[in-house]
């Protein structure tokens, strides 16, 4: 639970130099202690705080600065009266965690943004909701209002941001960013907005046409927007998560100065604010609210320090200045903090005095701390100086020693010369000795093997004579037989051909066939099924949006997107498109896989592999007919399995088109009606299959093309029975019917070694529908 402050509050300086442009000036005070801010004890205002009931995330002021609202982790918004803090009106419910709160600049609207992905919009009179905005799927963390009050912008968790019509609700434009968006606000003008998302960037847009007019890559640190503020149409301050304070020029792009208002170097969230005259800037840094000129970047006033983390401020037009920290608001009046020339309506900050009493105590300090600043530095260099001579003695000292020891390693060396010579020396001697040895050994034994050797000798001479009758006889013989197999290798050629021909006729008609069967029971199905589309009230559930992510694997997200549209037209033209895209691309995972199994199969596959490249295409292909024909899961005995897992992937598909509530109720509605025209085309697939694996001189593959890939006139056509008109996308949407390509391996003799040459043909090619 969050600690209260007493009546007066702490305010405490942190008393660190800040560095970049950024300087500090000022004194803290703890209590009722004057200052040279507070002109006398009775110019102190009361401090309010107020039980906010659970975690302030956001507060707004109206009617001039004399009330507040409060939003956070009660799911309601609250209003209170500034004079005695206490609550007026009936809170309104947010419809869950109310992370962000606007009003409109006539005060008449409320806008706020809730974890539950909406926008809500109430009047400030009446406290009636008269409008709520869906659209997004996240939590929506940051929202505003145009100063004209005829737009609105959120951001949300969902890494997008929305303008919406006011009066309408419409969505006017959705501008996508690469995290989740932390805060939106809209210049002066209404012109432009400004939106940053978390610890990435700030982008500037167009709010009439939704146009990047800029990107800064800044890292903004706060959530429920608050790390933006407007200085003009063109100036533009962020805060980020490194604890500094940018300056934005948006007309140039540039950012125009930058200064730390905290020197921890741990990222922290942070807050900023503006009063009307635009003369200072308020920023909180965890638990602590510092003020800034922003003409000179340096520190004024005191900090205001809370013991629990600050999540909001807000500044009214009568300079009040509400805290949300924790659980409580805490309002303070400006003028007991700050120097009076900055609190005042419609200062120009060029024109503020410099000769206030205040002004010279300020300088009067700084100046005391320059002079003690400078007598440190003289005792620094002092120390330098020594520390230099000392490193120089050293240096000298170390120069000695690497010349000493690079003398000892020469040393060191030479020795190591001469006894690695020595022992060269020793071994070669004892080498030559050996050798001699076994010489003298050998020509003894060969002058005993001599005479054994003549003997022999004479004998081999007359076996030679005999094998060379024998083998010119087995030569003639083997000529004889060659002359007539001259013929054989040309009868057996022709007839490989012949026999490849009519397979190659045979898998394509086959191959039509199941595309047809493919097609025409789609269709039937889809028809059959799509009056019992409703379209949902509420954004998927998880479990819908898990069923959705498995089917993206099969038939692609743009086409799941098209089905998650909630549109009876949509689901109506995609969803027999979905289902020949999911048959499609499952029966040509079956048909080119060995098997389900990884375990002796890829033993056999790898081993195909090996002899498809050592031996000729017509052997390897026959071997590799009668293996895979028998491991294929289309030619297998146990069909129901195949059966179960298609209808489970169209099931997944009329649960995610919204036709069925859940995976039980699809599969009563396949079994029931379409289980035959499943098993037709399984067995038709089954067929194509073992018509490929008769062909001897070529490998046949189904081809189907998983989105998202390029559109490929030579592999690919465009299916002309597509949806719509024709579209001038060159991604492929789906596959609609499935190729065929043809490998052929011939090999030539390249000197003694085989030389294989892979040739790849599309027999048939693949009609896609672009999108």
């Amino acid at each position: 639970m969050s600690r209260r402050l007493p009546a007066s509050g702490k305010l405490e300086n942190r008393g660190s130099p800040v560095q970049d442009q950024g300087k500090e000036i000022g004194r803290s005070v703890t209590g009722h202690q004057t200052s040279s801010v507070m002109t006398s004890q009775q110019n102190v205002r009361k401090t309010i705080e107020i039980d906010g009931r659970d975690d302030i995330h956001s507060v707004a002021f109206l009617m001039e600065g004399k009330h507040i609202l409060s939003g956070g982790q009660e799911e309601k918004i609250r209003r209170w009266r500034l004079q005695d803090g206490k609550e007026v009106a009936r809170p309104i419910g947010a419809g869950g965690l109310a992370n962000t709160i606007a009003i409109s600049k006539d005060g008449k609207w409320i806008v706020g943004g809730s974890d539950g992905g909406r926008v809500l919009v109430w009047s400030v009179e009446s406290h009636e909701r008269v409008g709520e905005l869906r659209g997004h799927r996240e939590g929506v963390y940051a929202v505003d209002i145009s100063p004209d009050g005829t737009k609105i912008a959120s951001g949300s968790w969902d890494k997008t941001a929305y303008i919406w019509k006011r009066s309408t609700g419409e969505r006017l434009l959705t501008l996508r960013h690469d995290n989740w968006v932390a805060a939106v606000k809209f210049s002066p003008n209404g012109r432009l907005l400004a939106t940053a998302t978390w610890g990435r960037s700030v982008r500037i847009y167009h709010s009439e046409d939704g146009h990047l007019l800029r990107e800064f890559l800044i890292q903004p640190g706060s959530t429920f927007n608050q790390c933006l503020a407007w200085n003009d149409d063109t100036h533009l301050y962020v805060i980020s998560l490194d604890g500094r304070i940018h300056h934005i020029d948006v007309s140039t792009g540039e950012t125009r100065s930058r200064w730390l208002i905290r020197t921890d170097g741990v990222e922290k969230r942070g807050c900023i604010a503006l009063p009307n005259n635009r003369s200072f800037i308020a920023a909180s840094a965890h638990s602590s609210i510092s003020f800034w000129d922003l003409t000179t970047r340096t520190k004024i006033g005191f900090n205001i320090d809370h013991d629990d983390l600050v999540w909001t401020i807000a500044i009214s037009e009568n300079y009040d200045i509400a805290i949300g920290h924790g659980k409580t608001i805490t309002v303070r009046n400006l003028g007991d903090i700050l120097p009076s020339r900055y609190v005042h309506k419609n200062v120009d900050p060029g024109e503020r005095p410099l000769t206030s009493p205040h002004t010279q105590a300020e300088i009067i300090d700084l100046k005391k701390v320059m002079r003690e600043l400078k007598d440190q530095l003289t005792v620094l260099q002092g120390c330098h100086e020594a520390q230099s001579r000392e490193l120089a003695l050293a240096q000298k000292e170390l120069e000695t020693l690497k010349s000493s020891i690079k003398a000892k390693d020469h040393q060191i060396g030479v020795l190591t010369a001469d006894v690695d010579h020595w022992k060269r020396f020793d071994a070669a001697k004892a080498e030559d000795l050996a050798a001699a040895h076994r010489e003298l050994e050998e020509r003894r034994r060969d002058s005993e093997e001599l005479v054994a050797v003549r003997e022999e000798l004479q004998f081999s001479q007359s076996q030679a004579i005999q094998i060379q009758e024998w083998y010119d006889e087995q030569l003639r013989h083997l000529k004889s037989v060659a002359e007539q197999s001259q013929r054989t290798p040309f009868l057996v050629q022709n007839f490989i051909a012949q026999a490849d021909a009519c397979a190659e006729t045979n898998i394509i008609e086959t191959l039509q066939q199941l595309n047809e069967r493919i097609d025409c029971s789609s269709t039937f199905i889809a028809d059959r099924i799509i009056h019992n589309f409703k379209p949902r009230t509420a954004h998927p559930t998880e479990e819908q949006m898990s069923i959705a992510t498995r089917v993206t694997g099969s038939i692609g997200q743009s086409l799941v997107d098209r089905l998650l549209s909630n549109s009876r037209a949509d689901v109506v033209t995609y969803l027999p498109i979905a289902f020949r895209a999911y048959l499609i691309c499952h029966l040509c995972g079956i048909m080119s896989s060995w098997s389900m199994d990884s375990g002796p199969d890829r033993f056999i596959r790898e081993l195909y592999s090996i002899v498809r490249k050592s031996e000729s295409q017509t052997i390897s292909a026959r071997w590799r007919s009668l293996t895979y024909a028998s491991l294929s899961p289309t030619c297998s005995s146990n069909p129901d399995m195949l059966i179960t897992s298609t209808m489970g992937g169209l099931c997944d598909i009329i649960v995610t088109a919204g036709c069925a509530p859940s995976i039980s109720a699809a599969k009563e509605m396949i079994a029931s009606k379409f289980q035959s025209r499943i098993s037709f085309i399984l067995t038709t697939a089954g067929q194509l299959t073992k018509s490929i694996m008769n062909a001897l001189s070529a490998d046949y593959r189904v081809e189907a093309i998983r989105p998202p890939k390029m559109l490929d006139g030579q592999t690919m056509e465009v299916d002309s029975a597509g949806p719509g008109k024709k579209s001038r996308s060159r991604f492929v949407l789906c596959t609609t019917q499935l190729g065929l390509s043809k490998e052929v391996i011939t090999q030539s003799r390249v000197g003694p070694n085989k030389k294989n040459t892979l040739t790849v043909t599309n027999v048939v090619k693949a009609k896609v529908i672009t999108g």
